[in-house]
């Protein structure tokens, strides 16, 4: 998996929309890193997405509310007290 993707690259990794990666960006649930002033997205990014696609695919729900779940999931994860 590469270190950063643009969003046509992600979209073509994850089988999805460019538009999709577009209408998380402005809900702000994506939001890329702009490097020589073109916007990429990680390979953190990319891999929750992809567990949100698989996610929403799988329970049938909203690939937004998908998403949302996914990366509080990571957050909590990263942000859990290490024994």
């Amino acid at each position: 998996m590469p270190d950063y993707y643009t969003s046509q690259q992600l979209a073509q990794t994850l089988g999805i929309a460019e538009a999709t990666i577009i209408e998380l960006q402005r809900k702000g649930l994506l939001q890329p890193k702009v490097k020589d002033g073109r916007p990429f997205f990680s390979s953190r990014q990319a891999h929750c997405l992809r567990a949100a696609v698989r996610w929403a695919h799988r329970d049938k729900i909203d690939l937004h509310e998908a998403f949302t779940l996914v990366e509080a999931r990571w957050l909590a994860h990263t942000t859990a007290p290490k024994d």
